[in-house]
């Protein structure tokens, strides 16, 4: 018997709560009846997309029924869905990482009994029917640690290592492992990742009998990330969670003994967790083998916890004061019925009540102005961010918006790429096939369904206002030709919005843009359209990837890195200077929710070799904000490998970034961010940072902007020409003096809350001057800061 549930159904949240939390669940608010189960359009649509290099024959979309998966809750579908995900040549565990061989796994409604573990491959999406969240069930005699492993330990430990997992997505499920024995440690999902992965719309369900060793989710390594809109129930920690960073919205927790135990950070950003009737609502006392603290940075806003003893407990016995580690702050947070608040080493240290009250802002850490001359050490409460009125829902809570799934829309109301007349074969060019496609579409209110693919472009592609786009299985928009050679004149391969600006909305998902060659004028997506704050634009898992992979001409045989050669004018590789700038908001564009955006410049060969080769690609300027009012919501973002930036904002205002990251150019500076490849471009629409002889490029610039709020922030520098002991614990923090720059007079309401920085001599400079210095800071690995501001 079919289970018929969708998430909204399965939430139960608090009225307070729904401002924040059960309204970003947006599309999946919907009646659910028998027929909508087999009505999805996902499972409806003919599927005819292809993978390149995938060799011939090769499928890119599964159905696990047509490999022989019941879902009537009595048959063993184990063996048959893991068929479904292994067939073909596909990077399976022992394969470091691949993009040849892309694939869309679907499971229709139903229950799936498992006796063993479902192992997910690389570069896959695991997508269910949203409608009828299909469930997969742990049979009684399932014994193995994880329900689904996305990341199986052999010999060797991990199969694929945490940092280099990207590209995946689990979605639409219901995760049950309430089968087996209580006593028995096992978790619903394993998920060591990194970046542009996403666990959206699941339930877990975990047995809550006294005693019981459940686990919702697990996750113990790897450089995240995004997940959003999870529901837990029961469990003795429904998420066990630790990785570099990560942001996580939309979370709801009942019923566990532990909600969330943090294994580890170097920062992490919760927005709209809502935990009821747990033990202990989050746990950050974690310690390492020396007893020192694991847990670093953490931010939490928009949260409530509820009937729960101990809200939020951190520190160990032995840690006193700020300079401890656990560099927090909590910002509207909601207690009701909490006995203790904040519980530290040592007791409480906020209490609660059985009442209802508010946590407005409290921190502990450390604390700089922009004329600041060394630390302040502090903790207990703190001003709270003024929060635009154009970043905020009615609530007062910050805008946030799940990615479409278009459950209510028939098959008949989406438009393929491929039956219009684009091939996607990495070869075709498809620039007027695209085109055509788009303005038609928009024009007739259809959702272009982006079939799995390689899209060859060789002039810019439009996106006009009133466009809905989603991608299979990450299709690839692939710039190529002399259109986008000349870095004196850039042009956009993407281009949402009329170029002089024009209204509306659009939403866009799943898809990559990418570079093939030399591009050195190549803007990979830039977005003119101002919507209204009321209906944002969105982007969900649209990302920047340029070089590293097949088809992109620009892998190991091109371009590896000569890290013994001093690079100049006369020998920089020219055929992998591969773009100009990658995505660019211009001074027309306003109201764009950005939700799992990974821009990245490929440090590595994904293809080649076992061991993901380091290669140099160059690519002048990552993610540009210019000239522009806002609101803009940037949520679990990162930008990595630029030349001369990663995030710039200027002239600007009203932005939203929560847990963004960075990382620096590893050929740096080898050459520097001065001159090469990029001559900067002062002045409008680029306004590129100067630098001297010697320095590498800025992970995050602001320049006479305002309310710029930084909800956690990780800006890296882990090389120093391809050597990575500048950037290990006791060598001085030597990779780059300089990483963060807030500049000019109009620079106001500029806040930073969990600044974390590795490698980087001084953390932030204001107007020139330094204000901040890594040996004031360090927090294990990485250097925290609690709260920096700038005009406030």
């Amino acid at each position: 018997m079919h289970h018929h549930l969708s998430l909204r159904a399965l939430l139960g949240l608090s009225a307070w709560a729904v401002p924040s939390i059960a309204a970003s669940i947006g599309t999946n608010d919907v009646s659910v009846t028998t027929s909508s189960c087999d009505d999805f359009w996902l499972e409806k649509i003919k599927h005819q997309g292809v993978a390149p290099f995938g060799g011939d024959g090769y499928k890119v979309f599964r159905n696990v029924k047509d490999y022989g998966a019941k879902g009537d809750g009595e048959h063993d579908d184990t063996e048959a869905i893991n068929r479904a995900i292994s067939d073909g040549e596909r990077c399976g565990p022992g394969c470091t990482g691949s993009t040849k061989t892309p694939a869309l796994v679907y499971f229709p409604s139903g229950t799936y009994k498992l006796s063993a573990p479902i192992i997910d491959f690389y570069y896959t999406q695991l997508i269910g029917n949203p409608s009828c969240l299909p469930v997969l069930k742990a049979a009684s005699s399932f014994k193995d640690r994880f329900l689904l492993d996305t990341n199986p330990y052999g010999a060797n430990g991990l199969a694929w290592g945490a940092t280099n997992v990207f590209w995946r997505q689990v979605a639409n499920f219901v995760i049950d492992i309430t089968g087996v024995s209580p006593e028995t440690l096992v978790s619903g999902i394993h998920w060591p990742s990194s970046q542009a992965t996403s666990l959206t719309n699941i339930v877990f369900k975990s047995s809550s009998a006294k005693g019981s060793q459940h686990q919702g989710l697990f996750v113990e390594e790897g450089s995240g990330g995004y997940m959003g809109d999870l529901v837990f129930e029961g469990g003795a920690q429904a998420l066990s969670i630790g990785n570099q960073q990560f942001t996580m919205r939309n979370i709801t927790i009942r019923g566990a003994k532990t909600a969330i135990q943090q294994l580890w950070s170097w920062g992490w950003t919760y927005t709209g967790v809502s935990i009821q009737d747990c033990e202990l609502g989050f746990d950050f006392t974690a310690v390492d083998d020396k007893g020192a603290l694991n847990v670093g940075s953490i931010t939490i806003t928009d949260s409530e916890i509820i009937n729960t003893p101990v809200g939020i407990s951190y520190g160990s016995a032995n840690s006193t004061g700020p300079d401890a580690g656990n560099s927090f702050v909590f910002e509207n947070l909601r207690i009701s019925n909490v006995e203790t608040a904040i519980k530290g080493p040592k007791g409480a240290v906020v209490p609660g009540s059985s009442g209802e009250s508010v946590i407005e802002a409290w921190g502990r850490g450390h604390a700089y102005t922009e004329t600041s001359t060394g630390p302040k050490k502090f903790e207990g409460d703190i001003q709270a961010n003024t929060r635009p009125a154009s970043l905020v829902s009615s609530s007062g809570h910050y805008y946030a918006h799940s990615k479409p799934q278009y459950e209510n829309l028939p098959a008949s109301d989406f438009v393929s790429a491929r039956a219009a007349g684009a091939k996607g074969d990495g070869e075709t060019d498809d620039t007027d096939a695209l085109n055509k496609l788009f303005a038609s579409a928009a024009a007739a209110n259809k959702v272009v369904f982006l079939d799995a693919g390689m899209y060859v472009v060789t002039k810019t592609v439009y996106i006009p206002a009133g466009s809905r786009i989603v991608g299979e299985a990450f299709p690839v928009i692939l710039s190529s030709g002399p259109f986008f050679a000349s870095a004196s004149k850039p042009k956009p391969v993407v281009q949402v919005g009329k170029c002089g600006g024009s209204t509306g909305r659009i939403e866009w998902s799943n898809t990559i843009v990418s570079t093939r060659g030399a591009q050195a004028g190549a803007i990979l997506i830039e977005y003119n359209l101002a919507s209204s704050p009321e209906n944002p634009s969105g982007l969900w898992d649209v990302h920047v990837r340029i070089g590293g992979f097949a088809g992109s001409d620009l892998q190991l045989p091109q371009c590896a890195k000569t890290p013994n050669t001093t690079i100049t004018e006369s020998n920089l590789a020219t055929e992998c200077v591969a773009a100009f700038l990658s995505v660019h908001l211009t001074r027309y564009a306003a109201a764009l929710y950005l939700e799992n955006v990974w821009v990245w410049v490929a440090d590595h060969d994904i293809e080649v070799g076992a061991n993901n080769e380091q290669i140099t690609v160059y690519a002048g300027r990552g993610l540009l904000v210019e000239n522009s009012q806002g609101p803009f919501w940037f949520v679990g973002t990162s930008v990595e490998h630029h030349q001369l930036y990663e995030y710039q904002i200027v002239n600007s205002a009203n932005l939203y970034l929560g847990q963004i990251q960075t990382e620096t150019a590893y050929y740096q500076p080898n050459p520097d961010a001065s001159h090469l490849p990029f001559a900067p471009r002062s002045g409008a629409p680029y306004y590129d940072p100067v630098f001297v002889k010697g320095e590498s490029g800025w992970g995050l610039r602001v320049v006479d902007s305002k309310d710029v709020l930084v909800y956690g922030a990780g800006l890296y520098s882990f090389f120093d020409n391809y050597d990575v002991q500048c950037s290990q614990i006791g060598e001085g923090a030597r990779c780059q003096e300089r990483i963060f720059s807030v500049e000019g007079k109009k620079s106001e309401r500029v806040r930073v809350y969990g600044l974390n920085t590795v490698g980087t001599n001084k953390m932030a400079t204001v107007d020139g001057k330094d204000v901040i210095v890594w040996e004031d800071n360090v927090d294990g690995f990485v250097h925290s800061v609690a709260v920096f501001e700038k005009g406030v």
